[in-house]
């Protein structure tokens, strides 16, 4: 069974803190409703960082190293609804976070979007396990936060051939 490094749990157990407001000195909770809310909230900031759009409309954010290359990798990915991550596998397991939207995900070889399954939202968190097969789709637009150790090969499932009437 795989350990996973020290320093990738502390990326998952890192807490969230409240952001202090510079003119006010206070913190987010104590902001009353004449301020703005972008005066009270904290700008998003991610590293300089290779950043690609795939043909399937996924978007991907390498924010450590990528997943061709041996050791930890972090990367931040936007699906479109609609997008259906058809059946694969893949050799080593993957961390990951709901940051924004929904996901359901499935365990299996057969892409089946009718299972009887709850959406993973906000702040859920899953781990696909190496060589098991499985796929997802996504009714909403959705962020996840995906972690692990490369190299990392994604292997897809071939589809299931229709017969002719």
């Amino acid at each position: 069974m795989k350990k996973l490094p020290v320093y990738a749990m502390a990326l998952l157990l890192v807490p969230w803190v409240g952001c202090q407001d510079k003119k006010t000195g206070t913190t987010n909770a104590d902001n009353t409703a004449g301020s703005s809310p972008s005066s009270s909230l904290a700008e998003m900031i991610l590293p300089t960082a290779k950043d690609t759009t795939l043909p399937s409309g996924r978007h991907n954010i390498y924010l450590i190293s990528g997943r061709d290359r041996p050791g930890l990798f972090v990367e931040r990915s936007d699906f479109p609804a609609g997008y259906l991550g058809m059946p694969h596998v893949h050799n080593e397991d993957l961390y990951v976070t709901v940051l924004k939207g929904s996901v359901y995900f499935a365990l299996g070889d057969k892409l089946d979007t009718t299972v009887a399954i709850k959406p993973y939202g906000p702040g859920s968190f899953f781990v696909i396990p190496a060589d098991r097969a499985h796929y997802e789709w996504f009714t909403e637009p959705c962020t996840m936060q995906i972690e692990g150790m490369g190299p990392q090969s994604t292997y897809y499932l071939p589809e299931e051939k229709k017969a002719n009437p």
